[in-house]
């Protein structure tokens, strides 16, 4: 990249032909264009991508606990794919890091509620979002930690400030082409990106959460993965929570392929109410969204942390316990 007589990297910025991911070398600096999902040999850029969700990886009741065993395990199994040549990106939920923080300041509405203006954010909702941030990115490290005593390459994006929302969705439906091509970018390099939800930017209401399920459907999408897997604390999705007398397995899901339709009876949706990124019901939405927006996923997994079904899982094999969602 060449400066032109009199021009400035501050004037790059704001002409939006420079990064910041492009100074550090982990994001391009030209953005225009979107690559494909595919390598040149025609290989996916990633085998699966894997989401270990906030339950698998925290104690969800206790305020910033980490799940040590569930984690440990979780990071032992993606280790062991790695070694066997599977191309991974992965994805960890917040669980008890960040969602008390968002609830209690507001983040996720942003200033809708707050002031009739977008910019600056309010001193309050200031303060809520560097909170949030803190707590996640913390957790982000713990992650990052497990993995690399694992031996894993393993290597954090946070998407803030790097992707902003418009009233909480992407802006056109898709992730920025920098956070796409970086992730690639990482991959050829033969390390794992590895991206948290985080609190980020909203050009309608200030600021929003991002939910790491979010990043599930886009990341299958850009990086051509044949399957997803949502790694949590149970073995799957049951027809009333797990703890429940009665509770059954719900083994196989059939997702519309048109509309993104469940065919699925009896499941009750439980949400702890301080889970500001919707609990079961947005799971299954996002795991059929990725059925619906990246047509080389095969199946969606959810599946326990550390069980045999994930380790089958996360080879593409259909587990003998766990929850499938497939196109109808």
């Amino acid at each position: 990249l060449k400066l032109k007589s009199g021009e400035t990297f501050p004037d790059l910025w704001s002409q939006g032909r420079l990064r910041m991911g492009g100074i550090l070398g982990c994001f391009p600096i030209e953005t225009d264009t979107r690559g494909s999902p595919c390598q040149p040999d025609g290989t996916p850029w990633a085998d699966v991508v894997v989401k270990i969700g906030g339950s698998a990886c925290t104690k969800k009741a206790q305020f910033e606990t980490l799940h040590t065993a569930n984690l440990s395990a979780a990071c032992s199994q993606l280790a062991a794919l790695s070694r066997e040549g599977i191309r991974m990106a992965i994805i960890h939920g917040a669980g008890s890091f960040g969602h008390q923080q968002a609830k209690e300041y507001g983040v996720s509405k942003g200033t809708s509620e707050a002031s009739g203006k977008t910019l600056p954010l309010p001193e309050r909702l200031r303060e809520g979002f560097a909170k949030t941030r803190l707590s996640v990115t913390t957790l982000n490290r713990y992650v990052i930690t497990a993995l690399v005593q694992e031996g894993l390459p393993a290597v954090g994006i946070s998407p803030c400030p790097f992707v902003d929302l418009e009233k909480k969705k992407l802006p056109g439906g898709r992730m920025p082409t920098v956070a796409a091509e970086g992730s690639k970018g990482l991959l050829k390099s033969g390390l794992v990106p590895v991206v948290h939800g985080d609190a980020v930017l909203d050009a309608a209401q200030g600021c929003a959460i991002l939910s790491g399920d979010v990043w599930m459907v886009e990341l299958c999408r850009e990086l051509g993965a044949r399957s997803a897997v949502f790694v949590t604390d149970v073995d799957g999705v049951f027809t009333k929570p797990p703890s429940e007398p009665g509770a059954q397995l719900v083994k196989e899901i059939l997702v519309d392929p048109k509309t993104g339709d469940l065919e699925l009876t009896g499941v009750s949706m439980d949400c702890a109410s301080h889970d500001v990124t919707g609990g079961l019901k947005a799971k299954l939405e996002s795991a059929a969204a990725v059925l619906l927006g990246a047509p080389g996923v095969q199946a969606v997994y959810i599946v326990r942390a550390g069980s045999a079904a994930a380790a089958q899982a996360m080879r593409g094999v259909n587990p003998a316990e766990g929850t499938t969602l497939r196109r109808r």
